[in-house]
């Protein structure tokens, strides 16, 4: 987890800010992920952080296109 907070820390991609009342939080959620040799044995792991974009609602309905065949 050092390593990944660290590695986006030092890309730029957030900084540290005073929260104030009036503004809105991204949550943040971390995502581990296993990897595992043919044995089973643990070989790596790996931790990333991510943005909850999910929760929040938007002003108009965004739909996917599908194709129906």
């Amino acid at each position: 987890m050092l390593k990944e907070f660290n590695s986006l820390i030092d890309r730029g991609t957030f900084k540290y800010k005073e929260h104030s009342n009036n503004e809105k939080l991204v949550l943040l959620m971390w995502v581990y992920t296993n990897k595992f040799d043919e044995d089973g044995f643990l070989t790596n792991f790996k931790a990333r952080l991510i943005a909850r974009g999910d929760l929040y609602k938007t002003e108009e309905e965004t739909y996917a296109a599908t194709l129906v065949a």
